[in-house]
């Protein structure tokens, strides 16, 4: 997947988490931009990619 004229390969990066993903770039690529927004691109990168988490239900309290 190309992405703001960076490609990522598919197959390497669904080997990791999506925490994993952007730990592993956030200090590669980008670096014109400051840290947060690298994240926020890289977290999008990998939602594009792999879809986004599911969401955990939430848990319910016992009374």
């Amino acid at each position: 997947m190309f992405y703001e004229g960076v490609a990522f390969v598919e197959e390497a990066c669904s080997k990791m988490t999506k925490e994993e993903f952007i730990e592993h770039h956030k200090g590669v690529f980008w670096q014109d931009r400051d840290e947060q927004t690298r994240e926020k691109m890289l977290a999008d990168v990998y939602e594009r990619m792999f879809g986004k988490p599911e969401a955990k239900p939430a848990k319910k309290s016992k009374k």
